[in-house]
């Protein structure tokens, strides 16, 4: 079995990483891709990340339907930072014998080093990079904090809940 893992901070999710999970489903031959919001990344501890459960909803929302994904919210029950060792080792305790390809962003592949215990990371899986997508979370905040339209960045049940959202918080 080929089990992909994607994990992120997802702030907010776009349709950058909806294309990339079904880009890397089919490249790598994956039998499932197990996407994963980090409850706190290690890179990015910005206190202005949109609440993690509020997250996961929104991923939720931007993956239903897409086959063979399945979105994981282990480290939003672990809390405090999440690091990728702790959710691998999981993954591969819980799928005995299965190859496990854990997708990074090209631009991410030269800090791999760096994370928490890289090489027992690249004996529990390998890394598999991708091309960094025009759409961008930045971007999508940067349109939302201006008022402008995110409609052709997110999925349109992502786009419709972040409406949602901001209306009600403009009503309170």
């Amino acid at each position: 079995m080929k089990i992909g893992i994607y994990g992120g901070s997802f702030n907010p999710v776009h349709n950058g990483h909806v294309g990339i999970a079904r880009k890397a489903i089919e490249a790598f031959g994956l039998d499932r891709l197990i996407v994963i919001p980090a409850f706190v990344s290690p890179f990015k501890t910005d206190s202005r990340d949109t609440p993690p459960y509020d997250r996961l909803e929104l991923v939720k929302l931007a993956f239903a339907g897409v086959p063979k994904v399945v979105v994981d919210d282990r480290e939003l029950r672990r809390g405090g930072v999440s690091y990728s060792v702790d959710t691998v080792r999981e993954i591969a305790a819980e799928n005995p014998g299965a190859d496990i390809i854990f997708l990074v962003g090209e631009d991410s592949v030269a800090g791999l080093p760096r994370w928490k215990n890289y090489e027992e990371l690249t004996r529990l899986c390998t890394f598999k990079s991708f091309a960094r997508t025009p759409e961008s979370s930045t971007e999508v905040r940067r349109r939302l904090a201006d008022g402008e339209p995110i409609d052709d960045l997110v999925p349109a049940s992502v786009a419709k809940a972040i409406h949602a959202a901001v209306r009600r918080s403009e009503n309170a």
